[in-house]
C-alpha cells in the first residue's frame, strides 16, 4: 500500500465488526457524506483516481457512483480486504471502472503523473514513514492533480500524548500519529499548492459518543451474537478509550486537500 513500515491490517472479524458499526464497505466513520466532505469543492467526475488503503472498497463505489470518477484504482497490503473489495465491485457490476491491487510496502507501483487525483480515507494512520508516502503521492499525481485525504491525526499539545498512546495501544494496531500542522508543513515543503485543512474533531467526538451508546445496546448485542460476548465487550472497551481521546482533543481526525502545481518544482 505505502512506503516503509505499514500496519498489518484487519482480520476478517475486525473488518466485519467495523462494517456493522460504520456500514457495508466502510472501515472508518462517516460513509458517503464524509467522502463528499473530503472531496470538498474538488470535482472528480471523469478523473482517474488512486485510493490509498482502499480497505473494504465502499469509498470507491461512492467515488464512481456518486461522484462520477472515470476509473478508481484501489491499493492495499491486506489480501483479504483486496479480495473483499474486488468482490463488491464485481457484484455491483462496477469492475470495469474499479480495480484493486495487492501491493507490498515500498514505493507506489505506478509511473510518474499516473493519476488525476489521489484519495485516501483514514488509512495513512497505518503508515510509518508518511513523508515518503506523500512524496510518492506527489510523484504519481499529474500536474494539476488533486490530493484528497482524510486521516486520524493527533493534537500538537504534547501534554495530551498519554491519551494518544492509550488510543494506539487499545486499537491493537501499530498506528503512527502525527498532527495536522505537521502534515500541512510536509505537503507545502513537497511543493503542493492551495493547501486546505479541515479539523473534523468536533464532528467525530459527537459521533463516537453515539457509537458507544449503540455498542452498549443493540449493536453490541448483535456483535455478541455473531462473534461472542468477549468480542462485543472488547469493542465497548476500545470505544471508551476512543471517546476519551476525542473528548480531550488528543485525537483529531482531519482532512487535507491540495493541488500539484502545473509547473511542479
Amino acid at each position: 500500500m505505502t512506503p516503509d513500515a505499514v500496519d498489518p491490517g484487519y482480520p476478517e472479524e475486525n473488518a466485519g465488526k467495523l462494517q456493522l458499526i460504520w456500514g457495508d464497505g466502510f472501515l472508518s466513520p462517516g460513509g458517503p457524506a464524509e467522502i463528499a466532505r473530503i472531496l470538498g469543492q474538488h470535482d472528480v467526475a471523469g478523473l482517474r483516481v488512486l485510493d490509498i488503503g482502499s480497505g473494504a472498497g465502499g469509498a470507491d463505489v461512492v467515488l464512481v457512483r456518486d461522484h462520477g470518477a472515470r476509473r478508481v484504482t484501489g491499493i492495499d497490503v491486506d489480501p483479504g480486504l483486496v479480495e473483499l473489495a474486488a468482490a463488491r465491485a464485481r457484484k455491483l457490476r462496477l469492475d470495469d471502472r474499479i480495480e484493486y491491487r495487492l501491493v507490498r510496502p515500498g514505493t507506489l507501483p505506478f509511473p510518474d503523473d499516473s493519476f488525476d487525483a489521489v484519495f485516501s480515507k483514514d488509512a495513512i494512520i497505518h503508515v510509518g514513514d508518511k513523508a515518503v508516502l506523500y512524496a510518492e503521492i506527489f510523484r504519481t499525481l499529474r500536474p494539476g492533480g488533486r490530493l484528497l485525504v482524510g486521516d486520524w491525526l493527533r493534537s500538537d499539545d504534547d501534554a495530551l500524548q498519554p491519551l494518544v498512546d492509550e488510543f494506539v495501544a487499545a486499537s491493537g494496531h501499530d498506528f503512527t500519529m502525527v498532527s495536522l500542522s505537521w502534515v500541512a508543513s510536509l505537503v507545502s515543503r513537497l511543493g503542493f499548492a492551495h493547501v486546505e485543512l479541515e479539523d473534523r474533531h468536533a464532528w467525530y467526538a459527537a459521533e463516537a459518543a453515539m457509537e458507544l451508546d449503540r455498542l452498549r445496546g443493540p449493536l453490541g448485542a448483535e456483535i455478541a451474537r455473531r462473534w461472542g460476548e468477549e468480542s462485543a465487550q472488547s469493542e465497548v472497551a476500545f470505544w471508551e478509550v476512543l471517546v476519551r481521546a476525542l473528548a480531550s482533543g488528543a485525537l483529531r481526525p482531519a482532512h487535507v486537500r491540495a493541488l500539484k502545481p502545473h509547473h511542479a518544482p
